[in-house]
């Protein structure tokens, strides 16, 4: 049985990012999530091969030629919410050249609304985490057996959708083989600004987040995992966590493949000191530079000095805002001083902390707040920061607050560009004053000599300085 993953070009210029699934592309990073999904269908002998058509830069006439010469029995997409649009046109293309081909959707998008993917007989959604599911799933197409009692799958039956019972997460990551990287095509397009290194590539340590804030698109995977468990369970999932072992055994691997970069994929990397030390020594001399992302109460001195010496070389840290007020209605959980303390700390140990600041997640968002912010971005010397419009994505608590205080501007979640575009507006502050807002912030920031100077030789050359200018004005 061959199967084939598809990313389809875009419906339009803006390319949706698939592996933190919650903005538009800026920088292309290996979507390890669908890899591990392909990894466990090849260890099973099933031929598959990944086709990412917006890397090879195709436009629909090409989706089309490849599709009437692909003889592909299986197509699988990793749809998020900004790229079910695209999905399904390339839902209805494979329908009109291939027929009754069978066709598998997973990711968030469709763990959270698996009705609106699995629209005829031939298409089924892979809810939650999929390595498991999918092979099973495959498993059934191929011997042409009963779907019904594989778990976390939603398909139609006789006109009607059917959500089979959830499926527990997967309890010992450490048995999952590694991502298939090698059915990247083109590996040196992908790179992470912030490193400055190819070849690079992504790795998750861990699954999960244990917080509960109100807006969080974690990391895809997390997303589409989280989904699922609240949907059934009503509660989140416990967070899973590969051992170091596991994880310096896939970087050992990395060097020994060429890379020279790492992103951990994690929605949260530190998860207690032993772990993090360990998984720091065992790495620090394969000469692989890394970034991740962390919370601020999970980072001490000890920590941070030993992903120094292991070339950790940024953490991104989700301050989203220096008021208290608005940390605590988002249920961030978390001081504001701890956050100021962990960006002096990063900073110490010449770690870039590059920090996450959120336009108009609460009502408490003023202008002053907004000010605030940026004051307090100044004042820090913080090396990065991403400043964007809060847009509830569906599954959050925002989106329900949203909904029901009537805050969505075209009535509901809609994809926008956060970086630039609100999809929400206060009756003290409306939708062109947190645009205006964002942008002021961002020219603030990214139009510094003092950015500009240290980032160029990091970007690479002046062209892509400009390319993520355009990104965000």
């Amino acid at each position: 049985m061959k199967i084939t993953f598809l990313v389809p070009p875009s419906i339009d210029r803006n390319i949706p990012e698939r592996v933190a699934g919650c903005a538009y592309l800026l920088y292309y990073v290996p979507n390890i999530f669908l890899l591990s999904a392909a990894a466990v269908l090849e260890n099973e002998d099933y031929e598959v091969k990944y086709i990412e058509a917006t890397i090879k830069k195709w436009d629909r006439g090409h989706f089309l030629s490849f599709l009437k010469e692909d003889l592909s029995d299986v197509y699988c997409f990793y749809s998020v919410n900004l790229s079910q649009e695209t999905d399904m046109r390339a839902l209805k293309d494979i329908r009109e050249i291939r027929g009754d081909v069978s066709v598998i959707f997973f990711g968030p998008a469709p763990s959270d609304r698996p009705a609106e993917f699995a629209v005829d007989e031939n298409t089924y959604v892979v809810r939650g985490e999929p390595e498991y599911t999918m092979l099973e799933l495959v498993k059934a197409l191929d011997a042409g057996s009963n779907i019904k009692d594989i778990k976390s799958v939603s398909f139609k039956d006789n006109g009607k959708i059917v959500h089979n019972v959830n499926r527990e997460p997967i309890e010992n990551l450490d048995t999952l083989p590694f991502p298939a990287r090698h059915l990247l095509e083109e590996k040196d397009i992908y790179y992470n600004p912030k490193l400055g290194k190819r070849p690079f590539t992504a790795v998750c340590t861990s699954r999960g987040c244990s917080y509960r804030c109100i807006y969080c698109v974690p990391s895809s995977l997390s997303f589409s995992r989280e989904l699922e468990y609240k949907h059934h369970l009503g509660k989140k999932p416990p967070v899973r966590k590969r051992s170091p072992e596991n994880i310096i055994e896939e970087f050992i691997l990395l060097k020994a493949q060429g890379y020279k970069a790492v992103n951990v994929q994690d929605d949260q990397f530190v998860w207690g000191e032993e772990r993090t030390v360990q998984i720091c020594d065992g790495i620090k001399n394969l000469d692989i530079v890394w970034g991740c992302s962390a919370r601020s109460d999970h980072l001490n001195e000890p920590i941070v000095k030993a992903m120094a010496e292991a070339n950790c070389k940024f953490i991104d840290l989700g301050v989203e805002s220096f008021n208290q007020e608005i940390l605590d209605y988002v249920k961030k959980d978390i001081d504001v001083k701890k956050n100021e303390e962990a960006i002096k700390l990063v900073k110490k140990y010449g770690i870039n902390a590059k920090i996450n600041i959120m336009f108009g997640a609460s009502p408490l968002e003023t202008m002053d707040t907004i000010k605030k912010n940026m004051e307090e971005v100044k004042r820090l010397k913080v090396d990065q920061v991403m400043y964007n419009i809060a847009n509830p994505f569906p599954g959050t608590d925002f989106y329900k607050i949203a909904k029901e205080n009537k805050l969505f501007v075209y009535g509901d979640y809609k994809p926008v560009n956060v970086a630039k575009e609100a999809n929400i507006a206060y009756s003290h502050l409306g939708k062109k004053e947190l645009e205006n807002a964002v942008r002021r912030a961002n020219f603030e920031f990214f139009l510094t000599p003092r950015f500009i100077l240290k980032n160029i030789r990091r970007l690479g050359s002046l062209d892509s300085l400009k390319a993520m200018f355009r990104k965000l004005f």
